[in-house]
């Protein structure tokens, strides 16, 4: 249950970074959108290629 709750204060760490709430250097906020901008676009490639492979999967049947 602890674990649940340090995960949530790190979203919320990083959501205060990532808006501006919380001062940090400028850099890593960049650096850190870059990483969010990553995550997006390989979640994007991963659902793509999961229905590529369901496709090939359902006209194999």
């Amino acid at each position: 249950m602890t674990a649940v709750v340090w995960v949530i204060d790190l979203v919320v760490t990083v959501v205060k970074i990532l808006g501006g709430r919380t001062r940090v250097n400028p850099v890593l906020r960049v650096g850190m959108w870059i990483a969010v901008l990553c995550a997006c676009v390989l979640g994007l490639a991963a659902v793509a290629g999961l229905v590529g492979l369901l496709h090939h999967w359902l006209t194999t049947l």
